[in-house]
């Protein structure tokens, strides 16, 4: 169950970023390894629904009850969340509408923690529907009006994971990964955070080590989790609490199913049927816990059992909503590999084909390449070759797009940065006991004082060599990235020379090419105009003349831009200047053009570099902004260069800002010259654009060349 939880994440600024938890990529790495991780789809899916949810014939409210202006009690507020909550699955639509009437009544009489609840509903909603950047705003929304008290906490852990589960769908895995381990933290350092919470917090961490890990069986941290795991088990059947213990089932046997033990699995999977049915929990829970007692059955190459479980998925599945429930197009995809198995291929291809269109429509990654690779294998054994190679090929390209070194490097140091963190915190709770017990025994017995300084010096001791160690780790690591980044700049700077080579030869060609032949025409209607000068046809001449002169300026004028002669003899600055001069003449466009402090002249490769980024950004005003005045600004002061480009045009808008190839390729051109770029913009109010690059000294023009 373990080896495929992939919906956990969350948000944080680019600060935050470095030093948070950026492991959540792993996750694609392992995915493949054995079928039996597979399970950890459906059990994650339902694991954030976990709770109770009876069975609701009618989720209208009164007016009061909905949160209409008069209803100022919170009691009603909280009766229109509770009908809400049970409705999340059953009647996600009326859901949704409870959850925004009890938003707005909150929001009318200050009501925090209802604001917090609703929000959090709406966001759970949209990200059932795949809608995830609606659901991110709404569950960020909400964090603010969360509580310190238990209720408040647990609502917090939720958020977090729910704010994985949409960032893990859109590819975010280092948020996604914070957000777990932020989970964990609130768990552990709160002292009212409910067992069900505590125990969601510890499953998505055990789920991460045991995706991290091949040898699970003697890994002390997974060790660690279940013992707490079988604690909270121990106060469940102490405390007669039979929600919390479905919920421990339900973990376990998916933790038993990764372990290999399969039995055991299926007997976890089992009781927690049992105890679902009775307490009414969420459909998919009971979904889940068939689809994984199925998985268990592939396994063991048992496929008649398989196809028993799975289709029992069917029939727990609401009315509503079954043509996007996940559910059951991840059951049709394991159903495939159980015809397959039973070599019945025709019927194998007929569910699995369907169901891999809704998994890619629904962006699930983490289970096509299983469908690609069933499809495979019946098309092969039908003879169909072709489509069998397709398949095969498509399973290759998941595969080796999950299997990425860089995902497992981030993965691995933020894993580290957490262990080193929860080391320190045993040492320093070590230290605290030696030190108590050296008050005790210090005037008893000297011996024990000098054996206990000696333990202390050789903890500090293997501290700083693992320090030293790590150290050591990271530098290898910066060696790596600055090497890459290396490359990266040296195809930038071959790709550019490539193009100003083609810009040359263009160039060349238009001017003593086209410009010659524009000349020899010029020359002579020249002497035709002279020739039949008191002709009708005067003003025909002219106005052909006039076209060529035209045309001889654009040529030269597309010449000039083509091949810079001008930025090698005057600089970036001078060449930058006449490049808005010609772009401005005879465009309603004004460019003004402003140099601030004396830029030293710089290397080629660099001042070309940044004249095409220019040169793209002015264009751009040119050809999208409808704008009839610019700024180009050159500003070079303590050894840094700064250009701000800006029009009154009509704006970006944030698609285009995010998704458009043009921005996308200049900022990572300015990146490669270890630059920045940032756009501020808006529909209606022009566009300001700001680069800023340092340590220019580094690009000048070395003059012993």
């Amino acid at each position: 169950m373990y080896k495929h939880f992939p919906f956990f994440g969350g948000y944080c600024d680019a600060e935050n970023l470095e030093q948070s938890v950026r492991m959540a990529n792993v996750y694609v790495h392992i995915i493949q390894h054995n079928r039996k991780k597979l399970v950890a789809l459906s059990c994650l899916l339902c694991f954030f629904c976990a709770g109770r949810a009876q069975k609701q014939n009618n989720t209208v409210v009164s007016k009061e009850e909905a949160g209409s202006p008069f209803a100022k009690d919170t009691a009603l507020i909280n009766k229109v969340l509770a009908r809400a909550y049970t409705a999340r699955e059953i009647a996600s639509d009326s859901s949704k509408k409870l959850y925004t009437q009890a938003l707005y009544a909150s929001t009318d009489i200050d009501y925090k923690q209802g604001m917090a609840e609703a929000l959090c509903g709406l966001g759970r909603y949209y990200d059932v529907k795949n809608q995830h950047d609606t659901a991110m705003a709404y569950l960020r929304r909400a964090l603010p009006y969360c509580g310190n008290d238990t209720k408040g906490n647990d609502l917090t852990i939720s958020i977090y994971h729910l704010l994985s589960e949409s960032y893990y769908y859109t590819g975010r895995y280092d948020s996604c990964a914070w957000y777990r381990y932020a989970a964990l933290s609130l768990a552990d350092n709160s002292t009212n955070a409910s067992p069900l919470m505590r125990l969601k917090a510890y499953s998505k961490i055990l789920q991460f080590w045991v995706n991290v890990h091949e040898d699970i069986k003697k890994d002390p941290y997974i060790e660690q989790i279940m013992q707490r795991i079988n604690a909270l088990e121990k106060t469940a059947i102490a405390a007669n609490d039979v929600n919390l213990l479905e919920n421990i089932y339900f973990q376990k046997a998916g933790y038993y199913h990764s372990m290999g033990n399969n039995d055991s699995a299926r007997y976890y999977g089992n009781r927690n049927i049992e105890l679902g049915k009775v307490l009414h929990v969420i459909p998919s829970m009971i979904m889940a816990s068939y689809v994984d007692i199925g998985i268990t059955y592939l396994d063991d190459k048992k496929p008649g059992l398989a196809i028993y479980y799975l289709q029992k998925v069917a029939a727990e599945a609401p009315q509503q909503g079954r043509a996007n429930n996940r559910y059951l197009f991840f059951t049709d995809i394991f159903l495939g590999e159980a015809y397959c198995m039973q070599k019945q291929y025709q019927k194998a291809i007929a569910v699995t084909e369907p169901a891999l269109a809704k998994a890619e429509q629904s962006n699930i990654i983490t289970i096509t390449d299983h469908a690609h690779k069933t499809l495979a294998e019946a098309y092969g054994a039908l003879g169909q070759y072709q489509k069998s190679a397709e398949h095969y090929k498509q399973y290759a390209v998941i595969r080796d797009s999950m299997l990425k070194s860089e995902k497992m490097d981030i993965v691995y140091n933020v894993e580290m940065k957490y262990r080193i963190a929860d080391k320190d915190k045993a040492i320093a709770q070590k230290e605290l006991a030696i030190a108590i017990n050296e008050n005790r025994i210090k005037s008893k017995n000297l011996w024990i004082t000098g054996i206990s300084t000696g333990c202390i010096l050789i903890i500090l001791l293997s501290l700083l060599l693992y320090r030293n160690t790590l150290h050591k780790q990271k530098l290898q690591v910066v060696k790596f990235r600055n090497l890459q980044q290396e490359m990266k700049i040296n195809q930038l700077n071959a790709m550019i020379s490539g193009e100003e080579k083609e810009r040359s030869r263009i160039a060349r060609e238009l001017h003593d090419g086209m410009g010659g032949t524009l000349a020899t025409i010029r020359l002579q209607l020249s002497a035709l105009f002279r020739r039949y000068k008191d002709t009708d046809a005067n003003g025909n001449f002219e106005n052909v003349m006039q076209l060529l002169e035209e045309a001889s300026s654009d040529l030269r004028k597309s010449a000039h831009n083509l091949m810079p002669e001008i930025l090698l003899q005057e600089g970036l600055v001078k060449a930058s200047e006449m490049f808005c001069d010609r772009i401005g003449y005879g465009h309603t466009l004004q460019v003004h053009f402003e140099a601030i402090g004396d830029l030293p002249p710089l290397n080629r490769d660099f001042s070309l570099a940044v004249y095409r980024i220019v040169q793209e950004l002015v264009t751009n005003i040119v050809k999208h902004a409808e704008a009839t005045r610019a700024l180009v600004q050159f500003n070079y002061h303590n050894d840094t260069l700064n250009i701000t480009i800006e029009d009154n045009g009509k704006g970006i808008a944030e698609s285009s800002k995010s998704d458009g190839m043009g921005i996308k390729t200049l900022t990572e051109r300015v990146k490669l010259l270890y630059g920045q770029m940032d756009i501020h913009t808006s529909p209606g109010n022009g566009t300001s654009i700001y680069i800023e690059f340092s340590n220019v000294a580094e690009k000048r023009v070395n003059p012993d060349a």
